[in-house]
């Protein structure tokens, strides 16, 4: 992702609900071809336990600092 889009997602997450857990609003805050892509990768990892995977992804980007959650953007 280029700075504009990180930007432009971290802008987004703090405009969410504070009721949904950090790695559930990272999650919804990716824009939509990256959410889609990690979805399909996080669908293969877990053989399509499309439950499992959506819980591998809120863990893991729950689990991230906000400058590893900055990095990783930067890779996709």
């Amino acid at each position: 992702m280029n700075a504009a889009s990180i930007t432009k997602t971290l802008a987004k997450l703090n405009t969410e609900s504070s009721e949904y857990s950090l790695g559930f609003k990272r999650l919804i805050s990716l824009p939509q071809r990256v959410r889609a892509k990690y979805a399909l990768s996080a669908n293969i990892d877990c053989n399509w336990d499309g439950l499992k995977a959506h819980n591998m992804q809120v863990s893991f980007l729950g689990e991230l600092t906000e400058k590893e959650f900055i990095n990783w953007m930067k890779f996709l």
